[in-house]
C-alpha cells in the first residue's frame, strides 16, 4: 500500500448539548464514516480529544469515566470490526484503579484495543487537568496501516523534547487528539508545522470545535507531510476531513534532506 486514507471528524463539543446526545451522535457518525463510499474508506479514523464531556469541562468530563475495556471502547471496536478499519477514537477520562487519566484510544482494524495512551503533559497549571487528574508516563508508539505510528494529546505539542523520543522509537506519522482553544490557535498552527518538519514526520491532528466551559474550541485539524506541506484546508466547524496520503513521504524527506543523522545533541 503507497498510500493511506485517514479521515479527521472535527466534532461539535458544546454545553448546550448533554453528553449522551452527543456520544450517540457521534457513534452514529463514525459508523456512517467507516463504512465509506463506493470508491474509498479510510484505513484510519481520528477524532479529537475529551469530545464526549468537553476537554475544558473537565468537571463534567471527570464525572464521565470509563475503563478500558469498557462500554466505549466496546462501540468503538464493533465499528472498526464491522468495517476493518482503524479507529483513534480520541480521548477519554479512564478510571484505572481510582486513578483518573487523560486516555486515548486506538482500535485496529479487527476491533482489538491496540493501545492506550495516557497524556503525558496536563494543562491547566494549578486548575483544570494538573487539579483532577493523573499524568501518563509512557511514550507509545505502535504499526498502524500509517507505518509506526506515535499516540500523542493537545498540550504534548508545546514539548519537543516529547517529539524527539517519539522519533528516535522510529515513528514515521504522530497522531494527536486535541482541544485547542481560539486564544491560541496561532501556536497550534505554527507548532504542529514545527513538529513535522523538525522530525521529518506524517502529523496528523484532529481539533474540536464548539464552546464548553466557557471557552471556544479553535478547528484547524490538520495533516502535515514530513516536509511541512499541510494537506488539507482547516476549518472552524464541524465536519469530516478526508486526506489521503503519501506513505512514501517520510522516507523521500529524509533521504533529501538527512538532518536527523546531523543531531549532536541528545
Amino acid at each position: 500500500m503507497s498510500t493511506a486514507l485517514v479521515s479527521l471528524l472535527q466534532i461539535k463539543t458544546d454545553d448546550v448539548e448533554s453528553p449522551q446526545e452527543r456520544y450517540q451522535r457521534v457513534i452514529d457518525q463514525l459508523s456512517v464514516i467507516a463504512q465509506g463510499t463506493d470508491d474509498k474508506k479510510p484505513d484510519l479514523i481520528i477524532l479529537p480529544e475529551l469530545w464526549h464531556g468537553g476537554a475544558f469541562n473537565i468537571e463534567q468530563s471527570v464525572s464521565l469515566a470509563t475503563t478500558f475495556p469498557g462500554p466505549i471502547s466496546e462501540d468503538i471496536c464493533d465499528i472498526a470490526a464491522t468495517n476493518g478499519v482503524w479507529i483513534h477514537a480520541g480521548s477519554f477520562i479512564e478510571n484505572l484503579n481510582g486513578s483518573l487519566f487523560n486516555t486515548s484510544l486506538l482500535v485496529d482494524g479487527q476491533g482489538n484495543i491496540s493501545a492506550t495512551y495516557k497524556k503525558i503533559h496536563l494543562f491547566g497549571f494549578s486548575e483544570g487537568e494538573s487539579k483532577h487528574l493523573t499524568n501518563g508516563e509512557e511514550i507509545v508508539c505502535v504499526v498502524t496501516p500509517l507505518g509506526m505510528t506515535a499516540l500523542t494529546t493537545c498540550y504534548d505539542l508545546r514539548f519537543p523534547e516529547l517529539f524527539r523520543k517519539i522519533n528516535e522509537k522510529g515513528a514515521t506519522s504522530i497522531l494527536m487528539t486535541s482541544g485547542w482553544p481560539v486564544p491560541r490557535i496561532e501556536h497550534w498552527n505554527i507548532l504542529t508545522k514545527a513538529r513535522a518538519i523538525e522530525n521529518q514526520s506524517i502529523f496528523i491532528a484532529c481539533n474540536g470545535v464548539g464552546t464548553n466551559g466557557g471557552t471556544n474550541l479553535g478547528g484547524n485539524s490538520v495533516v502535515i507531510d514530513a516536509w511541512g506541506k499541510v494537506l488539507n484546508e482547516t476549518t472552524t466547524i464541524e465536519q469530516v476531513i478526508n486526506v489521503e496520503i503519501d506513505l512514501q513521504n517520510v522516507n523521500q524527506v529524509r533521504e533529501k534532506l538527512p538532518v536527523l543523522a546531523d543531531r549532536i545533541i541528545k
